[in-house]
């Protein structure tokens, strides 16, 4: 793909696939990892049915925090589990660099206006590129 001049990127629900990607010494030029809390209504990892994308989110921050390649977090809604105005602050605010966000045609409007929002307001960022 490099050859060609296509970013490549690696992705994952799982923190253990990019930990492992990492540590063989892969260098994508992205990764795409899940990211969202686990404060909503279905969220119980005793019981999981497709109700969790994200097993572990502080962990994840964590260990992203030090990648240095850009973050493009997805499912962080948790499919329509979490607020968007909730699920795009808490996903900056922990380190995406970018979000992949799942939305029907009459939704794009008024989440791309609160991603606008959110960027806009005092987010908390640790980023090197968000100095």
């Amino acid at each position: 793909m490099r050859a060609a001049g296509v970013p490549a990127g690696i992705g994952a629900h799982y923190l253990r696939t990019i930990v492992q990607c990492h540590e063989q010494g892969f260098d994508p030029d992205f990764w795409m990892k899940t990211l969202h809390h686990h404060n909503y209504w279905s969220a119980r990892m005793d019981k999981q049915h497709d109700n969790i994308w994200c097993e572990e989110p502080d962990e994840t921050i964590a260990f992203m925090k030090d990648m240095p390649q850009p973050w493009i977090a997805f499912k962080i809604l948790a499919a329509g589990s979490i607020h968007p105005k909730v699920g795009f602050k808490y996903a900056f605010e922990n380190g995406a660099d970018f979000v992949c966000v799942g939305m029907y045609d009459f939704q794009v409007v008024e989440d791309a206006n609160l991603t606008l929002e959110t960027l806009s307001s005092k987010l908390v960022r640790q980023r090197p590129w968000c100095a």
